[in-house]
């Protein structure tokens, strides 16, 4: 009630009213955060601290209206020229530990893009007990495609 009879009171001084709106309107706008993403389709490639291995991490982020709207990511083995995947373990069935490795991370990249997928915040994505690698490319990755979908 208090703030109607402010406000009858200011319009029966109309120039002040239209000053103080204006300048309420002027203060509101330029409280607004700006957008920190472009739209559009962003790919980011990254080996993260593994450079003398051949996977690379891949994230590709679709943005509308400063949110991820799509989102997937895929680890490739670029010297094979395949995506790491559930039957790439088979590049190691001779080493039982490395078949294990590779579910591991396979867990891992499985888990961390349906993490972001929920969140859109790769801070809410934290690493698997035995999926560091995996988690370390994701990282990598997604930040070189969020670095190319910023607004500058």
């Amino acid at each position: 009630m208090n703030l109607l009879i402010i406000i009858y009171a200011l319009m029966k001084k109309t120039p002040l009213f239209i000053l103080l709106l204006v300048a309420l309107l002027i203060g509101t706008a330029a409280f607004k955060p700006a957008n920190r993403y472009k739209d559009g389709t962003y790919t980011g490639e990254s080996q993260s601290k593994y450079q003398t291995e051949p996977y690379w991490g891949q994230a590709t982020v679709e943005i509308k209206n400063d949110k991820v709207v799509k989102f997937h990511f895929q680890i490739i083995d670029k010297q094979k020229n395949e995506v790491f995947g559930p039957d790439y373990e088979r590049h190691f069935k001779d080493k039982p530990e490395y078949v294990q490795q590779c579910r591991n991370d396979l867990k891992g990249v499985q888990a961390y893009a349906e993490k972001y997928r929920k969140t859109s915040d790769p801070e809410q994505v934290d690493a698997i007990t035995g999926a560091t690698w995996s988690y370390n490319i994701f990282q990598a990755a997604l930040k070189a495609a969020l670095d190319k979908a910023k607004s500058k």
